[in-house]
């Protein structure tokens, strides 16, 4: 789920590290793991498959429309799951509240709604109020002492104050504030970051609204939470997310030494430094569909450096039309099978579902190498019918999904500049 965001610089580091205390020596740790959760299978175990499918690609749909191997000596804590949105739980302030969130490696700003609101959307927890908690503060600016330079960030009345709009329609303005950050460890009770800086959004508007109170952003800026959390993550993590057809199991997102992915099948990507936003850009030379390649040729006529982002805040495979119409040709003349109208009326290449289908094997070749996609990560079904799993976008960013990254061990490291993909049955990460 992308935002627009400023690039960071060594100013923005310093910013953070000066407002951040020191640990606690009882948290001398190298890393850990948070679960990471299905909304609707956690919170509506009686949704139908067809449903869970429908709703995923509903979302993912309309904002494409609107956008136009592991250490055993480090903690681990748990990610709950919105169709195909994966949602992770924090603590804030003194005493702590439960906060249930968007991961989302497409943003930055960890955000929640806030007491006192003057709009927010509807949710599952309480709101936070900021007046119960004993360890809240907000930023303060002058002339002399500006905000952070970071995307969204605006002094007034002597707060720094975010407002920040997504590609999806979703939107929070608030005050930048301080907090108390706790979260559970698989290895450990509690990891818990004092003065952690986060967006506290009292003005705040969501397109469909559910669990979720707001974003944990996983991208590459100051104001991360791969970031904030300093030796604990070593700007590295990684995740493994469960197929569709696995509701109500957990995920896992990994920081630090638990965050390594390596092995017989890893894929080791570079990303781009120097494109626009913190995004995390690969580049994507082409898909490979049955027997045909398709290059993934931009407007210059060659295929363009960082034209893919990895983004877990979005669930298809999203692509520019023109990309989009070749693969979808391609597919059709390889599917022995009726092509079919979608009858939620949602994607745009389906067949009739029965035992005759066989659909093409589809290939992601990035640049650094090739990423074989399972059936379920790149084809939905409900009933008697079975789709592309792939989108449209008209104006921005070409998005590689969490569909896409389902029952892969997906690792970033932020230092070494690489995002890794090894297939892995992720009910048993």
């Amino acid at each position: 789920m992308a935002t627009y965001t400023a690039s960071c610089c060594f100013l923005e580091y310093i910013f953070i590290f000066s407002i951040l205390t020191a640990f606690s020596a009882a948290q001398n740790i190298s890393g850990f793991t948070a679960n990471l959760y299905q909304r609707d299978a956690f919170y509506n175990p009686n949704l139908s498959q067809t449903e869970l499918i429908r709703r995923v690609v509903a979302r993912s749909v309309w904002r494409a429309n609107m956008s136009s191997s592991i250490t055993p000596n480090s903690p681990t804590a748990d990610i709950i799951r919105d169709t195909n949105q994966f949602f992770m739980k924090i603590r804030l302030g003194t005493p702590p509240v439960d906060i249930i969130a968007l991961v989302d490696t497409g943003s930055d700003l960890t955000w929640t709604q806030c007491l006192p609101c003057t709009q927010c959307f509807p949710q599952h927890q309480p709101l936070f109020d900021t007046r119960a908690s004993s360890s809240y503060g907000t930023i303060q600016c002058d002339p002399s002492l500006p905000c952070p330079p970071w995307h969204g960030i605006k002094c007034k009345d002597g707060l720094c104050r975010h407002n920040i709009r997504y590609a999806d329609g979703m939107r929070t303005r608030g005050l930048l504030s301080t907090e108390t950050l706790q979260m559970d460890s698989t290895a450990y009770s509690t990891v818990q970051i004092p003065n952690y800086i986060f967006g506290c959004g009292m003005d705040n508007m969501d397109s469909v609204g559910g669990i979720g109170s707001g974003v944990i952003g996983l991208g590459a800026g100051p104001e991360s939470i791969v970031t904030q959390l300093g030796h604990l993550s070593g700007r590295k993590f990684s995740y493994c997310l469960m197929p569709l057809d696995l509701p109500g199991r957990v995920s896992h997102i990994h920081f630090g030494d638990r965050a390594a992915v390596s092995g017989p099948g890893t894929i080791t990507l570079p990303l781009v430094p120097g494109q626009r936003g913190n995004f995390y850009h690969v580049t994507l030379e082409a898909f490979t569909v049955g027997r045909t390649r398709i290059p993934f040729i931009g407007q210059s006529g060659a295929v363009e450096q960082g034209n893919m982002i990895i983004d877990s805040g979005s669930t298809l495979i999203v692509l520019r039309r023109h990309f989009y119409e070749q693969i979808k040709q391609v597919v059709t003349t390889q599917t022995d099978a009726p092509v079919v109208p979608d009858p939620n009326q949602l994607l745009k290449l389906c067949f009739r579902q029965d035992r005759s289908l066989h659909l093409p094997s589809i290939v992601a070749n990035f640049r650094g190498g090739n990423v074989p996609l399972k059936r379920f990560n790149a084809f939905v079904t409900w009933r008697s019918v079975t789709c592309l799993a792939f989108g449209v976008t008209e104006r921005f960013n070409n998005a590689y999904g969490s569909l896409a990254q389902q029952d892969f061990l997906v690792g970033f490291d932020q230092n070494a500049r690489r995002v890794s993909f090894k297939p892995f049955q992720c009910s048993h990460a």
